[in-house]
């Protein structure tokens, strides 16, 4: 099997696995983000998970493919490549979010309405403002940047694919952690970036 069928098919199998996860986490949403938050991490982990948003943050993204341009030049193409589709898997995500807009869980308070379940945190569609942060919870923009960029990179530098994948994961963790989003808005900020993963890097043959 050759390496591009291999990406394909572990894309196909995350991109099915992020859709069960996010499906089951839908009905379990404000249960774990309370388990998420009371969960007590050691100092020195802890910091390290809430400095992993810059993996998944614009500035963070940037600043991370500024200083690879700059330094390996035999790869800029394959570079540019990844930024493009980097940039165009956060776009994605939040231009997601003025379809369905839906609390934070660190908004809920502000909720007009009682919130009994996740179900109750989900607003009509295409109401309310784009602008207003804390109706900008689905999807998560961080963790469809931060899959992204990993998967990104990892076509770029295959070698690192398990420390990417790591910094990835610990930047979708961090948005759990943070009261920032629900289970279910990072598995789609998840399933955005690989579903766009198996069009764009076919593209990109």
């Amino acid at each position: 099997m050759q390496p591009q069928h291999q990406f394909q098919k572990r894309g196909s199998t995350g991109a099915i696995l992020a859709c069960f996860v996010g499906l089951v986490g839908l009905s379990w949403d404000l249960e774990i983000s309370r388990i998420s938050t009371q969960v007590k991490i050691p100092g020195d982990l802890n910091k390290a998970i809430q400095l992993s948003e810059t993996f998944g943050h614009t500035a963070g993204v940037i600043a991370i493919f500024t200083a690879l341009l700059l330094i390996d030049l035999e790869n800029r193409p394959k570079l540019w490549r990844a930024a493009a589709f980097t940039l165009l898997c956060g776009i994605a995500a939040n231009a997601a979010k003025i379809v369905v807009p839906r609390y934070r869980p660190h908004s809920l308070d502000q909720s007009p309405t009682e919130i009994l379940s996740g179900w109750d945190t989900w607003c009509m569609p295409w109401t309310g403002s784009w602008f207003d942060e804390q109706l900008r919870s689905f999807p998560s923009g961080h963790s469809a940047t931060a899959v992204a960029l990993g998967i990104g990179l990892t076509q770029v530098y295959p070698r690192g694919k398990w420390f990417f994948g790591m910094m990835a994961a610990a930047a979708c963790f961090q948005r759990l952690s943070s009261s920032a989003h629900f289970l279910s808005d990072i598995m789609g900020g998840v399933l955005i970036s690989l579903l766009m993963s198996l069009w764009f890097w076919k593209k990109s043959e």
